[in-house]
């Protein structure tokens, strides 16, 4: 991988894979893109809300991980890709819903290189209450910066939102 690695935080899932395509069957016919997930969450965190279909059919031996897999249909190969990640994680950790992506872009930062020029993506995204969160990573491929530009978003919002609730429960019964 040649993306910025220090940019992606592994708070709340993992990547097992994804696989992105955009078929086009005729110029005058929209674009179809789909995105296929395949994460790993927390066991402990997905008991009883995950529905089945979601439940890969090969699952990791270590038994501590729930290994997940969505499809999902978008407006383009990165919606897909938001549409799959949310199927997954929305029954686990409601605050998924909350999250509002604001604007998303992709910056040539190699022009020499021509096609294979390295790409940033940055994702500006809000929850309810306007806060903003934000993300930039850089690799040479387009699909792989926009997952892990909106992983890192969403890992974001698990930190402040999720992980900064339990810490306040914590300290409240001390």
């Amino acid at each position: 991988m040649e993306f910025d690695k220090h940019f992606f935080r592994k708070n709340f899932f993992k990547l097992e894979r994804y696989r992105v395509s955009a078929d086009k069957r005729h110029e005058d016919a929209p674009e179809d893109d789909e995105a296929t997930v395949k994460i790993l969450v927390p066991k402990k965190n997905a008991a009883g809300k995950i529905p089945d279909r979601y439940i890969a059919e090969y699952q990791p031996e270590d038994r501590k991980f729930l290994a997940l897999t969505a499809t999902a249909n978008g407006q383009g190969p990165v919606d897909a890709m938001d549409q799959a990640l949310r199927k997954l994680l929305a029954p686990i950790y409601s605050f998924m819903k909350e999250i509002r992506l604001v604007r998303y872009s992709v910056d040539n930062i190699s022009f020499k290189d021509g096609t294979s020029a390295e790409v940033e993506v940055f994702i500006l995204a809000s929850n309810k209450s306007g806060k903003l969160y934000f993300s930039e990573v850089r690799s040479r491929s387009v699909v792989e910066a926009s997952f892990f530009a909106l992983a890192n978003i969403y890992n974001r919002y698990f930190s402040d939102e999720y992980a900064g609730k339990k810490k306040t429960k914590i300290k409240g019964k001390d």
